[in-house]
């Protein structure tokens, strides 16, 4: 198995999107700020957690549906989030499915979370493509695998 690829995470700020990318609108909510006023550190997870969901629904493989087939899986190996400016209460957010990187079983995402025109964190996602029967790496089913070549690669 290769080494892990990541995004460096300044790279991944700075990307510039395209068309290719994926992008979710949503809002901080009042349920995701905690005492300091400022989004719970680990929110910025459920937002790209939501956007990947979105994704594979906008691909015709819909979370709900492919777990209910049962042939596959592609549970978090790795996940890794740098921080630029603080997220509040109210703040209307574009997510963004900026880069993809490919390799063999795994499935490398680079997000970029977006304020105000500015990048204020970015979350790299590496999934692991399995099977739901043993859970050992398989291969990225090949209908999906067309639709990931599209996204925008580092």
């Amino acid at each position: 198995m290769s080494e892990l690829f990541r995004f460096p995470a300044r790279a991944l700020r700075d990307a510039a999107t395209d068309s290719r990318a994926f992008r979710v609108s949503r809002q901080v909510r009042f349920h995701d700020i905690d005492a300091a006023g400022i989004a719970y550190f680990a929110r910025v997870l459920d937002y790209v957690h939501d956007t990947y969901c979105s994704y594979l629904e906008s691909t015709g493989h819909g979370l709900p549906q492919v777990l209910s087939d049962g042939e596959w899986a592609a549970p978090i190996g790795h996940v890794e989030v740098d921080y630029f400016a603080p997220l509040a209460f109210g703040d209307a957010l574009e997510v963004v499915i900026a880069l993809a990187h490919l390799d063999g079983s795994r499935l490398t995402l680079g997000h970029q979370i977006v304020r105000q025109g500015k990048v204020a964190c970015v979350v790299q996602t590496t999934h692991v493509f399995v099977s739901r029967r043993d859970f050992r790496p398989t291969s990225i089913p090949a209908g999906l695998l067309q639709h990931l070549e599209r996204l925008p690669k580092a």
